[in-house]
């Protein structure tokens, strides 16, 4: 059976309100005839659509802008607002190719310019700018933080601008604005699945493991969660890329916050690519629970957090719980379509019978 994807298809929904008009009599000074008011009418309602029209569509975007401030609700446990700002302006100064940027102090300065938080929530910037003087120049003093670019600032620039460019065109061709936060997760959990390839000889090219994973569609766990992670972030779903570190399993995938619950979302296990002659691709490690994410052969007592400074869990503030099971598919369910006007996830078991899965906005 041909399996059907999701496909992108970009659309403002706007509200037509259309209105009865008052059809009384209007007298004519210049005139003894007597005329109704339709015209007047028809006049006001098409003014009063319009006029409502433009409002919706303010309301409701038809694209997907870059995100140069993601942020994580989840994270920001544990990181202060100095630090997120700190980070921000980096964010911005480096955009425009500036040499400084403004913080509170020297740890919002470390925080906002170490390689791992650079390459979760901005990721072309990661290793191709730095805190590293090399002029012997202190990298911070009195509430400014200097960067030092290792590449040429224009070229960095417009290599920044490429991958913005990148970005918003996965999210245009893959999203829609209106979409709920589950149909994000879906939708760019299908995406990663049909388009990245598992590999372990990777070129870096001297850029982050992260950034290389968006350029060349290649990489393993830390990079697909690290990927999956700052996509859903883009979109203001909370998202992190985390992972076990055991004797008998070292693993990566992406914890995200729906709807206030937890789920551990695993996009390795989804890759199209890893399970040749299956026609679509399965649910399994969509949406897992603590439960599901144990039974699946990763334990979660010590889990690690690539952007937390501290890299385990736990050795910070954080609390991350999954016991959701709502969206939970049964194994080696196959997906075959989403119906987003009626919630519902249309997906083949085991055995291929045709089943559903209901989800909330």
């Amino acid at each position: 059976m041909k399996i059907r994807r999701v496909t992108g298809i970009i659309a403002i929904i706007t509200l037509l309100v259309s209105g009865c008009g008052n059809h009384g009599i209007v007298i004519d000074p210049g005139n003894d005839a007597v005329t109704t008011n339709e015209s007047v009418t028809e006049s006001t309602v098409t003014e009063t659509e319009s006029s409502e029209k433009k409002e919706d569509e303010a309301k409701v975007p038809d694209r997907f802008e870059f995100n140069p401030h993601v942020y994580s609700p989840t994270l920001a446990q544990d990181i202060s607002q100095e630090k997120w700002d700190a980070l921000y302006n980096l964010c911005d100064a480096v955009r425009k190719g500036e040499s400084t940027f403004e913080c509170a102090n020297q740890e919002a300065y470390d925080f906002a310019i170490l390689d791992t938080t650079l390459a979760n929530f901005f990721p072309a910037a990661s290793i191709r700018v730095s805190g590293e003087s090399d002029d012997g120049s202190v990298p911070f003093e009195n509430g400014v933080g200097k960067i030092y670019y290792k590449m040429p600032v224009d070229e960095f620039v417009a290599r920044e601008a490429e991958f913005e460019k990148l970005i918003v065109d996965i999210l245009n061709n893959n999203l829609e604005t209106d979409d709920t936060d589950f149909e994000k997760c879906l939708k760019l959990y299908l995406y990663v699945a049909e388009n990245y390839d598992y590999s372990e000889d990777q070129d870096f090219g001297g850029d982050a493991a992260f950034y290389r994973t968006f350029i060349d569609k290649k990489g393993t766990c830390v990079d697909f969660a690290a990927v999956y992670s700052y996509l859903l972030l883009q979109v203001g779903v909370d998202a992190l890329d985390i992972g076990c570190d055991a004797q008998d399993m070292c693993h990566a995938w992406t914890y995200a916050v729906v709807g206030g619950k937890a789920y551990h979302i695993d996009t390795t296990w989804a890759l199209k690519s890893n399970f040749e002659g299956v026609d679509g691709i399965y649910l399994d490690y969509f949406m897992m629970s603590d439960e599901g994410r144990v039974d699946s052969g990763c334990p979660i007592d010590n889990l690690t957090m690539q952007p937390l400074p501290q890299f385990f869990v736990s050795n910070s503030k954080l609390k991350l719980l999954a016991a959701d099971e709502t969206y939970s598919f049964p194994s080696f369910s196959i997906f075959v379509s989403l119906d987003e006007e009626n919630k519902i996830v249309h997906y083949l078991d085991m055995d291929g019978n045709q089943c559903e899965m209901k989800y909330a906005d």
